[in-house]
C-alpha cells in the first residue's frame, strides 16, 4: 500500500466512527429519556399509593435530626411505597443525584434528580393549607434533558407526563382543589 491509499482508509475509517457515534449518542439519550419517564410515572403511582393510606400526598418538610436531615420525597416514600433508590435519579443527571448538597440521614446518601413541587410552604401559601392536588397538579420535573432534545419532563398529579420547551417549568407551580375542606384536610405545619 502507498502512503496516499493508507490515508484515504484511515479518513473513511475515521468518517464511519464519526457517523456511528452520532447515531449511539442519539439512541444513548433517546434511551435515558424513556428511562426517566418511566422513573417519574412510577414515582407519580408511589404518591398515589401513599395518599391512599394516609389522605394526603407527601409533603417535604425537611428538618435537621441527630441521625441528620429527614423529611425528604425519597425518604418518606422508601422502601414502602419504592423499593428501588435508583427511581429517584434520572439517568442523565450528571452529578447522580448528588446536587446541590448531599442529604445524609443515619449515615446514608438519600440522592434525588427530580424536583418535587410539594412542601409545606406551597400547601401553605398556594393551597391554603388544603393539600389536596388538582388533577393536572405538576409533581415532579427533571430538566437533565437539555442537552440534546432541550426540553424538561414535568409529571402531573393526574399520571400524564408533559415535555416542556426548556425553562418553562420555572413558571410552573402546584395546584390545589378549592372548595374541598374537611376537618381532616387541614394539616399542622
Amino acid at each position: 500500500m502507498t502512503l496516499i491509499e493508507l490515508l484515504v482508509v484511515i479518513g473513511v475509517i475515521a468518517v464511519i466512527i464519526g457517523i456511528t457515534y452520532r447515531v449511539l449518542s442519539q439512541a444513548r439519550e433517546r434511551a435515558h429519556l424513556v428511562t426517566c419517564i418511566s422513573n417519574l410515572r412510577q414515582l407519580v403511582l408511589a404518591v398515589h399509593m401513599y395518599e391512599q393510606d394516609w389522605g394526603t400526598v407527601p409533603i417535604e418538610h425537611p428538618r435537621k435530626t441527630p441521625e441528620g436531615l429527614y423529611g425528604y420525597v425519597q425518604q418518606i416514600l422508601f422502601p414502602t411505597y419504592v423499593n428501588d433508590k435508583s427511581l429517584f435519579v434520572c439517568p442523565d443527571d450528571p452529578y447522580l443525584g448528588r446536587h446541590p448538597f448531599i442529604v445524609l440521614w443515619r449515615g446514608e446518601e438519600w440522592p434525588i434528580s427530580y424536583g418535587y413541587y410539594i412542601n409545606h410552604v406551597t400547601v401553605r401559601e398556594y393551597g391554603k393549607g388544603n393539600p389536596r392536588l388538582s388533577p393536572r397538579s405538576p409533581i415532579f420535573d427533571c430538566g437533565f434533558h437539555k442537552r440534546e432534545f432541550q426540553i424538561d419532563i414535568i409529571a402531573r398529579y393526574d399520571g400524564s407526563i408533559e415535555l416542556a420547551p426548556r425553562g418553562l417549568y420555572k413558571f410552573i407551580r402546584p395546584e390545589f382543589e378549592e372548595g374541598i375542606k374537611h376537618e381532616n384536610d387541614k394539616i399542622r405545619l
